[in-house]
């Protein structure tokens, strides 16, 4: 384990970032389009709920506005530094709709509009989902009994999907989806809450359940690509997905170990969070100068994915590993006085 994280959890990061990076400048309109989005938030839930948990296992006391900070210095630097230029370009006309994006509800403003305008902040939605889970996490997390947590976050699985699946019924949005898309950021919590269970560990990480996890999603190509973005689909793929998370935390063995947990993974993981942030806005500069990579598929791909990555790394020696750094200072947990203690 390294960082309080298993290093195989990397590689899975790196699939979903990769499968983002497929999807926009690519394919837009993947067979396994679910997989990407819901992995990203299994893990999100699954890392955060280890931390929260880990310090309310501890008889530390528990700091939750350091909690709050820690988060703020990891991902407003480069979210914020990417919001400056596109409004410096307004791009897309971003700056019509700025505010919405800077206080993290990016979501509900397409949701609103029913449109992806300004398309380089289109991605915002999802960091909306996992900035309002790691929002809500601590006040779930430390200050309800393990039962309490369990059934909290089942409760809040339940409603996203039902609020997503019967959102005319409802009166909801019409984009529903990008607004109620918890399930798998609460999947992920739970699967944090009883990775410990041993029952639940031999199963999800047993050899027949992560083939069968595999063939799960990978069905859509047998299926065909209709089943790919059904509810029922998403469903599934959550369960498996946190199937093969749970036994990434676990550790593979063989190859699966050596494509999951090496050098460039451990790089590429580090720099994940400002790619994605980046790639969007980056587009819109380099497309504006090259016209031609504006059309999706494998030039663009390679061309775009080489520009973010690099600057991304630039990103994070110049500016994200200082403020990253700061967290030292801000620790989510504190020994229990002795007295205390003994008390």
């Amino acid at each position: 384990m390294r960082g309080g994280r298993r290093e195989q959890i990397d590689g899975l990061r790196v699939i979903a970032m990769t499968g983002v990076l497929y999807v926009h400048y690519w394919n837009e309109h993947p067979t396994l389009e679910s997989v990407r989005v819901s992995l990203f938030f299994i893990i999100s839930g699954f890392l955060i709920g280890i931390i929260l948990l880990s310090a309310k296992d501890s008889r530390a006391t528990i700091n939750v506005t350091n909690f709050y900070v820690r988060r703020s210095l990891r991902l407003l630097p480069a979210l914020f530094l990417m919001l400056i230029v596109a409004t410096l370009f307004n791009m897309d006309g971003i700056r019509q709709s700025l505010a919405w994006h800077t206080f993290q509800m990016s979501s509900l403003y397409f949701a609103m509009t029913e449109g992806w305008k300004p398309w380089v902040a289109a991605h915002l939605w999802s960091l909306n989902i996992v900035e309002q889970f790691y929002l809500t996490a601590p006040l779930i997390i430390i200050f309800l009994s393990r039962r309490h947590i369990f059934v909290a976050y089942c409760i809040i699985f339940t409603m996203s999907v039902v609020a997503r699946t019967h959102h005319a019924e409802l009166g909801l949005f019409a984009w529903s989806n990008i607004v109620f898309a918890f399930d798998p950021v609460a999947a992920g919590a739970l699967l944090a809450l009883v990775k410990d269970n041993a029952d639940v560990r031999a199963v999800l990480t047993s050899k027949i359940n992560n083939l069968v996890s595999i063939a799960i999603i990978a069905s859509p190509f047998a299926i065909g690509v209709e089943f790919g973005h059904s509810e029922t689909y998403k469903l599934l793929c959550i369960y498996a997905l946190s199937s093969i998370v749970l036994s990434s935390y676990n550790g593979y063995k063989g190859v699966p170990a050596h494509l999951l947990a090496n050098s460039v993974t451990r790089f590429l993981s580090r720099i994940s969070y400002a790619i994605y942030v980046y790639h969007m806005a980056l587009w819109w500069l380099v497309a504006g100068q090259w016209p031609e990579l504006y059309q999706t598929g494998p030039v663009t791909f390679f061309v775009m994915s080489t520009v973010t990555v690099a600057v991304a790394t630039v990103s994070w020696h110049l500016i994200e590993k200082h403020f990253d750094a700061l967290k030292t200072a801000f620790p989510v947990t504190q020994p229990v006085p002795l007295a205390a203690e003994r008390a």
